[in-house]
């Protein structure tokens, strides 16, 4: 397993008490594998989340997104923030050949209508990295087609833990 974490170096000092902080597991839409490694990011996991308590709701309610136990995709993620994300790499945006690729992405159920499917896997990379308000951990998974993303990923500065 290779975990990498962003962050953005900022401080702050603040004379009231900061909110509970809110973290929780994101992934693409597109992936086939992450289920394999205990990712819940199929159409019906993610159809059938209530989004609020997710984002909502303490350490005490079990839909709480602090929990890790269901995930949002790029669809659930539009408009609203975490002050960290764990984002599950898929396979669905790899590096290979010198380039990134989206061959093992799903297809999209209507692609006559979706004229670019890679840069719709680009945006929604761009989302799910952009979600996290103070930083971002990275979970590529451990297969033989994540290395070359693992290590792009770290050759542009992102660090392993």
């Amino acid at each position: 397993m290779t975990a990498i974490s962003t962050s953005p170096s900022t401080t702050s000092v603040s004379a009231t008490p900061r909110p509970p902080t809110r973290y929780g597991l994101v992934t693409s839409s597109r992936d086939k594998i992450l289920q394999e490694c205990g990712i819940p990011n199929d159409w019906h996991s993610t159809q059938r989340m209530d989004l609020g308590p997710w984002y909502g709701e303490g350490d005490g309610d079990q839909r709480s997104c602090r929990h890790l136990r269901e995930c949002v995709t790029e669809f659930g993620a539009q408009g609203l923030e975490l002050d960290g994300v764990l984002l599950a790499w898929g396979t669905d945006l790899v590096w290979e050949s010198e380039a990134w690729s989206n061959a093992c992405a799903k297809r999209h159920a209507r692609s006559a209508h979706v004229r670019d499917p890679f840069q719709l896997r680009v945006n929604a990379y761009r989302v799910l990295l952009t979600h996290g308000r103070d930083g971002a951990v990275i979970f590529v998974p451990p297969l033989p087609c994540e290395g070359a993303t693992a290590a792009q990923l770290q050759g542009h500065g992102v660090k392993v833990l």
